[in-house]
């Protein structure tokens, strides 16, 4: 457990998983393609307009309705602090409150060169 504070942010849910290609994992990073951070100057009743933005913006970097690897959003994931969150579907509506915190993770891969990160840390 880390003793940096907390800060706010938010994961895309797609509907591939595991990514299609995790080339493009290791050239783009998954948090690069997945994590919506926050405007924190702004109150905690605007994360679920910045996640939709934030949403958008990613989108229309990478061509359309999918990411990269990942394929179509299917949900957002609002991390709001340890153990507790909420899962709201892609017009805003709430899902679920969560009393979870959703990460991207880690991962990498072991060639006859060594070991690669494939970015999927934060």
């Amino acid at each position: 457990m880390s003793d940096d504070p907390f800060i706010p942010y938010a994961v895309i849910e797609t509907a591939n998983w595991p990514p299609t290609s995790m080339l493009t994992i290791w050239a783009i990073g998954a948090a690069k393609l997945k994590r919506i951070d926050f405007d924190l100057s702004q109150p905690e009743n605007t994360f679920i307009e910045q996640a939709l933005e934030g949403l958008q913006v990613k989108l229309a970097r990478y061509g359309g309705n999918e990411l990269p690897s990942f394929g179509r959003p299917v949900s957002i994931i609002i991390n709001l602090e340890p153990n507790r969150g909420i899962r709201i579907d892609l017009d805003g509506t709430i899902l679920d409150k969560l009393d979870w915190t959703m990460t991207i993770g880690s991962a990498s891969m072991t060639t006859d060169r060594g070991t690669a990160g494939l970015g999927l840390s934060k």
